[in-house]
């Protein structure tokens, strides 16, 4: 704490210092004036922390330092001289071995480069920094979601990748240093390193081939006989390293077999909700069925098969989320190996359907669902429930069938009208299907035929009457709102060559387009070559806060929603009942199920 306030800052730096200490260590203690002291219990992870300080901040840039690092007092100044380029999105600083430290483990850190910035920059297909000295753009850091919340490891390695995924660059500067305290202690160091493995080997399952595999079984008796031959030779320190060496990648290797989650256990719950990718800023309606749930009395958890590339982390904050992405190849195969023990005759039939899906759709080896099962068994749950009838609707059934529980599954649109794949067989293997509109429902029910059609039913998706709420007057302006993925279905071409259309007097003000898709730079190009550009706005991706907003200062939503080429449509967009709800007049056209509203 007293090294964080040593650092020379400027007028509107802040110094925070995140607490993720489950006691609340640091909140005991009395801060220097300059640094202020934020909590983040709720996940025992660095990377929750690390969101949690960047939420607190207010600065254009973010620069994350660990606590068992020195920064000099002139770290800002060494970043910002010359000024990071605008296409950066982070810069990574130099982490250098405290050389005052004399154990032996930490001398061997030293020796060996233990997180120097330098190697990272070639060690992965993508140069990566570590969150150890990170300097990272907020704008860049708010596009791809953060860091992602419930890991132990490798978060950096993979936030680094997603930067550049986007376009962002990444940046090395060695002159901002730090110095790092390495580990000192012999099983300090093997939980480091099984650490590290396991965060590699989750980095690899999100980014194959991003960075080198497994270590080699081999470089184990090849550093242990190094080290007798060091030992004999009178070179005592260097035995002891080549020994350390042997240490360590056995402890790495070890982890590479392990999990990455830090997902605490909790009580069992009467709802899991089977999802795809968790969280995404387009399927708000997840979360808020999962809490209006939790209001209702009812304990709901969310197994979910990964985390997206720009994950809406609000979306998921306070609910209970497992992910199977984090599950290590060990955990896989033991569970695997209980649950054909307990179910033989289950799993054989699971092995024989997937054959038969395998030819409409990717499936996951059953050694993927072994841990989800065993952590619905273990906690006796009984109700799946799973939004989309496409990989979480497949999952569910599956999983529902080995446990012997009940699944049902919410269809939505795309995988009924676009891309349906073994539908038929999703739908009548539930214990229930709902979707959101009649529309769907008389499609369904007529793909069924009787008696399977009767178990099809409409749930509506309802908006949160308070929060969406008008709270200023309605505006005098002419701004139109649409919202949106930059899709064909969405209709926004038919909206960009209907404002060109009007005469110029009679245009509106502006017409703001919120959300992004493939077809953004298409779009953008029609509104020039319309001569509209001057009118239409492309706003990006917006939180559920920020069109909210939007909504607020809106004359009026646009909705002009078409049947795609192949067969795509939306069914009832959620945002439509936002506007009214916050009395704000909606344009549609009457495709799908627009004119139910």
């Amino acid at each position: 704490m007293l090294t964080l306030a040593s650092l020379d800052v400027g007028d509107g730096d802040e110094l925070i210092l995140v607490d993720n200490t489950a006691e609340g260590t640091a909140l005991a203690i009395a801060a220097p004036p300059t640094v202020r002291v934020v909590a983040a219990p709720e996940q025992q992870s660095s990377y929750f922390a690390r969101n949690t300080g960047a939420e607190a901040s207010s600065g254009e840039w973010l620069l994350f330092v660990d606590d068992d690092t020195r920064p000099g007092a002139d770290l800002l100044a060494a970043y910002f001289s010359p000024a990071p380029d605008p296409k950066t999105g982070a810069v990574a600083g130099a982490v250098a071995g405290d050389p005052t430290q004399s154990a032996l483990v930490a001398r061997y850190a030293r020796a060996r480069g233990h997180l120097d910035q330098a190697l990272n920059q070639d060690v992965a297909s993508r140069p990566f920094g570590v969150t150890a000295n990170l300097l990272v753009r907020r704008q860049a850091w708010s596009e791809v979601g953060g860091f992602l919340d419930g890991i132990r490891s490798g978060g950096d390695g993979d936030f680094c990748f997603r930067l550049q995924e986007v376009g962002w660059a990444m940046e090395f500067r060695p002159t901002a240093g730090v110095e790092h305290k390495h580990r000192e202690t012999v099983a300090a160091l093997v939980r480091q390193m099984v650490r590290y493995g396991a965060g590699r080997a989750w980095l690899n399952r999100r980014h194959p081939g991003f960075l080198p595999g497994p270590p080699s079984p081999l470089s184990i008796p090849c550093s242990v006989a190094g080290a007798l031959r060091w030992l004999l030779a009178g070179e005592r320190e260097r035995s002891s390293f080549r020994m350390l060496d042997a240490v360590a990648v056995a402890a790495d290797g070890l982890g590479y077999l392990g999990g990455n989650g830090v997902s605490p256990p909790g009580p069992s719950a009467d709802v899991v909700m089977v999802l795809d990718a968790f969280p995404r800023g387009s399927e708000t309606f997840i979360s808020e069925e999962a809490r209006a749930l939790e209001r209702l009395g009812y304990d709901v958890r969310v197994e979910a098969a990964a985390r997206p590339v720009a994950p809406a982390r609000a979306l998921a904050r306070g609910l209970w989320v497992s992910y199977r992405e984090d599950d290590g190849a060990a955990r896989k195969l033991l569970d695997l190996a209980a649950l054909v023990s307990a179910h033989p005759v289950r799993s054989a039939r699971d092995l024989r359907g997937q054959r038969r899906w395998r030819a409409e759709e990717p499936v996951p080896p059953l050694r993927a669902l072994a841990p989800v099962a065993r952590r619905i068994r273990a906690r006796g749950e009984r109700r799946l429930h799973a939004h989309f009838a496409a990989a979480a609707g497949l999952d569910a059934l599956r999983l529902g069938r080995l446990l012997g529980v009940r699944a049902g599954i919410t269809a939505h649109a795309y995988e009924i009208f676009q891309r349906p794949a073994n539908l038929e067989e999703k739908l009548r293997g539930a214990a229930y299907v709902s979707t959101g509109c009649l529309y769907n429902v008389r499609y369904l029910r007529e793909l069924l035929g009787p008696p399977a059609d009767a178990q099809v039913h409409e749930i509506r998706m309802g908006v949160d009457g308070n929060r969406f709420r008008r709270s200023t007057p309605y505006p005098d302006g002419s701004t139109v709102a649409a919202v949106g993925r930059l899709v064909e279905k969405k209709g926004f071409a038919d909206l960009i060559e209907a404002v060109a259309l009007m005469p110029e007097e009679a245009r509106p003000e502006r017409v703001v387009i919120a959300g992004e898709g493939p077809l953004g730079d298409e779009l953008r190009e029609l509104a020039e070559q319309r001569g509209v550009s001057d009118r239409v706005k492309f706003a990006g991706a917006l939180s559920h806060a920020q069109i909210r907003e939007l909504l607020e200062d809106a004359a009026l939503l646009a909705m002009p929603c078409v049947v795609a080429a192949d067969g795509d449509r939306d069914s009832m967009p959620v945002v439509v009942k936002e506007a009214l709800a916050m009395e704000v007049p909606v344009v549609a056209t009457d495709e799908v199920a627009l004119p139910e509203v």
